[in-house]
């Protein structure tokens, strides 16, 4: 059969996300569940302007993600960014979640985010490159001294309240500015994601991802359709997306997946930095990582982790099949 390789639109991506979700709830039922949604916060000054913000997205499993946290240059080292971090706690566990993470680098703010009881379980060397990078995580049902800076000035100057979307936009573009002036942008983002179609125009495989502004690439989301999974379909598509993230300059490529598709991931040329941890009730979760992009199909065989030969995640305790590719 003739498969035909073509960009995917908005609508399918979301469609596409909303099968990989239904599958991952019937692999492991969300348990608390926790509807999906993005929470912004900020703090004003007198004259109303923004000073620092915080955006929070709420997921499955419990799980919350402290996706921004900005504060602006004249109003650090007074304790606002600890305000937005207690906002951000506070928001997480009032809807249902039990675990907290969020991603950091050298020229930002880890020493703060492991102050309030945050610890670290992934290492990205080289992320951005010539910079460090980790993952951070905080368990919000378990009992941590809370953290107060020695300079708590903010807590009587500021009041931190719910935002809006045109909030959260200021927000990125604050911490974008502060991010630019460490790491330049390359180019824009660089939109990747693609679905494969077969003779007569139906949608049987689709990969998300794209290439950020510092020659990253990310996988979001990969999926193929029921009656065409282990076929080596996914690990097709998988290698056109590969092979053009390198045309465009990509280095790497990354991707947070769960243990019942970690398999496809190793046997593709990935490997985890750390061991996978563990969401309550829920899967082991890992961040995947490929380097030295290649040429060649990436469909011949390459050299996995030990331990990962049969699709298994060193520390995970259940085997991790493909089903969804």
């Amino acid at each position: 059969m003739n498969f035909v390789v073509k960009p995917l639109t908005e609508e399918e991506e979301a469609l596409i996300e909303e099968r990989i979700n239904v599958y991952a709830d019937s692999m492991a039922p969300s348990e608390p569940h926790t509807e999906e949604e993005s929470l912004v916060f900020k703090a004003e000054d007198k004259e109303g302007k923004i000073v620092g913000g915080c955006v929070v997205n709420i997921y499955a499993w419990g799980r919350a993600v402290l996706a921004q946290l900005w504060v602006d240059g004249r109003y650090r080292h007074h304790g606002l960014g600890s305000l937005l971090i207690r906002a951000a706690e506070t928001a997480a566990r009032e809807k249902g979640c039990y675990y907290l993470c969020l991603g950091t680098a050298d020229y930002m703010a880890r020493p703060l985010y492991e102050k309030h009881g945050f610890r670290v379980f992934t290492v990205n060397r080289d992320i951005p490159m010539g910079h460090e990078s980790w993952s951070l995580s905080k368990r919000l049902d378990q009992a941590v001294p809370d953290y107060i800076p020695k300079d708590n000035t903010a807590a009587e100057q500021y009041h931190v309240k719910p935002g809006s979307k045109e909030d959260a936009k200021i927000i990125d573009q604050g911490l974008g500015a502060f991010c630019e002036e460490v790491v330049p942008d390359r180019h824009a983002y660089i939109p990747l994601s693609r679905k494969l179609i077969d003779g007569d125009g139906n949608l049987i495989a689709a990969v998300i991802c794209g290439i950020g502004e510092d020659d990253t690439a990310d996988i979001d989301g990969i999926w193929v359709a029921e009656g065409y999974r282990r076929q080596g379909i996914g690990t097709r598509l998988f290698g056109d997306v590969e092979r053009e993230a390198k045309e465009h300059g990509a280095y790497v490529i990354l991707s947070y997946c769960c243990d019942w598709v970690s398999g496809f991931f190793f046997r593709n040329g990935f490997y985890s930095p750390r061991r996978a941890f563990r969401l309550s009730q829920g899967p082991h979760v890992l961040r995947a990582r490929k380097e030295n992009l290649t040429e060649r199909p990436v469909w011949r065989p390459l050299a996995a982790p030990k331990g990962a030969e049969e699709g298994r995640i060193p520390g995970c305790q259940r085997a991790a099949g493909c089903d969804t590719i």
